[in-house]
């Protein structure tokens, strides 16, 4: 896959401390090549706010950028570092907590969340998107992605100098999604785990307490690219159909049809904005089959074809 076109990182001047200086971001290239390692970076960021800043800052693709009363979704994952100061991090059905400087806060794809820094204190972060079957593999294992946020305590400095390390690279090679990142990046990864002690999604609140949910959602978001239906999530966590219905209606706010559809819009999204491939070609690589599939989607979505979308989101 060709044509990745890299978003601009965007700075400020910040009365951050030293260490912080500037807010900077990068979304990399992902090639089909790098869509099969097990694990890969998509995005890393450094971003401080005094305390009062409107967040998150402008420049963002649309698909990164959220407001705090509508929240966001996405189809990766995503780990925030809390440098300085404090705020709130919020999931679907799990309570409203404090965040402070030592934690990571962990979002899973197609998992709705919002958080921001406190107006009294503002904060300062580092930022780490990433995707991969490895990462799937931990969450279905319940040992990461199981709590929302994780206090690292004495693991909170090696954790900031790898993803300082990989902001470093990616600043030098912006075009260039290296295995080198993908060894930080695993580093990274193992740190947070060891934090979180592998806890089970189970006590993460209402929404993850049916594991088959959590398998099903997995199982999407991972082959959502395939013509996969309800019958097939089923049949992988070894469920009837409308026994899969009940529990997604009983814990989670879409249905499992609904579910394949947000996973299929959310990429086709991040395609239009950063390649130059064809409609068709989205379509087809994110399981909408006949791009008509695709044209009523955004139609009903965003009242725009693909294309109009593609053209809003460059200006």
């Amino acid at each position: 896959m060709a044509g990745f076109r890299q978003a601009s990182p965007r700075q400020r001047k910040s009365p951050a401390p030293a260490e912080v200086p500037r807010s900077t971001f990068y979304y990399l290239p992902v090639s089909d090549e790098i869509r099969s390692w097990d694990l890969y970076v998509t995005g890393v960021g450094q971003e401080s706010y005094a305390a009062g800043d409107p967040y998150p800052e402008a420049g963002h693709p649309s698909l990164y950028n959220f407001e705090w009363r509508t929240g966001r979704v996405l189809p990766e994952y995503a780990m925030i570092l809390i440098l300085g100061g404090k705020g709130e991090f919020e999931l679907r059905n799990q309570p409203r907590t404090e965040c402070t400087a030592g934690d990571v806060l962990l979002v899973s794809p197609g998992q709705w969340h919002r958080y921001r820094p406190s107006a009294a204190t503002g904060w300062s972060e580092l930022w780490l998107c990433a995707g991969g079957e490895y990462l799937h593999r931990l969450r279905s294992r319940r040992l990461m992605f199981g709590h929302g946020s994780v206090a690292l305590g004495a693991r909170f400095h090696d954790t900031r100098r790898l993803i300082a390390e990989i902001l470093d690279f990616v600043r030098n090679h912006p075009n260039v999604n290296s295995p080198l990142l993908t060894a930080r990046l695993l580093a990274v990864v193992a740190l947070i785990s060891e934090a979180g002690g592998g806890e089970t999604l189970e006590q993460a609140g209402p929404a993850a307490a049916d594991s088959h949910v959590v398998d099903a959602i997995e199982f999407i978001w991972h082959n959502s690219h395939r013509p996969i239906q309800t019958k097939d999530v089923a049949r992988a966590v070894k469920l009837e159909p409308r026994t899969l219905e009940r529990r997604f209606a009983a814990c989670h706010p879409r249905a499992v049809h609904e579910e394949i559809e947000e996973s299929r819009y959310l990429r086709a999204r991040r395609l239009l904005i950063e390649s130059t491939l064809p409609i068709k070609e989205i379509a087809y690589s994110t399981g909408f089959g006949e791009p008509k599939r695709m044209i009523e989607l955004f139609r009903r979505r965003d009242a725009k074809t693909p294309g109009e979308f593609r053209l809003g989101a460059a200006k």
